[in-house]
């Protein structure tokens, strides 16, 4: 069977200065993937054959902390970065509050807030794309892919088969290193073990 782990990235820095970007993790968000790191070593709950990680920074860090308890290797890939916000980086809060507003995707999905900026969904298939080859590429394997909310968001749109020119009708509020797990069973069909698993947050 082909066991998929999905991982969000720890807390991140998205703001400083008063300028938005990808500032990688918080202080707060480094505890966060250690104690994941911690968990994972002790429990040894994923045997990944492969680990992968979005190119986006608080991702990589995150993995980098998971990889070095684990001493595995780490593969990183832009298919699974997080909606990609083009000229919105490098903006103002306010001026990307703004867009936001005019560029809500719940009510345009096939807007985007800024110039090379992708829309709903062009981010669904892109994810759905690189889950479908991921998946094909390891069948049979367990794949463990540190990422963003929005990418584990697209992977129930992905896998439950929902219309992807709309956002999903429910809201997720997926924590920062919980894990959500996937696995295809030996009829093909693919089954949720797990969503927003993170209680390693809550241990003592």
């Amino acid at each position: 069977m082909t066991q998929l782990y999905l991982i969000r990235h720890g807390e991140a820095c998205i703001l400083r200065d008063g300028i938005v970007n990808d500032y990688g993790l918080t202080e707060k968000g480094v505890e966060q993937a250690a104690r994941l790191r911690d968990r994972l070593v002790k429990s040894g709950e994923i045997q990944a054959d492969v680990w992968i990680a979005s190119s986006f920074l608080r991702a990589k860090q995150t993995a980098e902390i998971i990889a070095e308890g684990l001493g595995v290797p780490v593969v990183v890939e832009n298919d699974f970065q997080e909606m990609r916000p083009g000229q919105a980086l490098g903006m103002t809060k306010e001026r990307l509050d703004e867009l936001l507003v005019l560029h809500n995707p719940k009510q345009s999905p096939f807007s985007a807030i800024a110039p090379g900026a992708e829309n709903w969904p062009q981010f669904v298939l892109r994810v759905g794309t690189a889950l479908n080859r991921i998946c094909r590429q390891y069948e049979g394997k367990t794949i463990a892919i540190v990422c963003h909310g929005g990418v584990i968001d697209c992977s129930f749109q992905y896998f439950f088969g929902l219309n992807v020119f709309e956002m999903p009708k429910v809201g997720f509020q997926t924590k920062n290193t919980s894990l959500t797990h996937w696995s295809r069973q030996e009829d093909k069909t693919w089954s949720l073990v797990k969503y927003n698993d993170a209680w390693h947050l809550d241990a003592p």
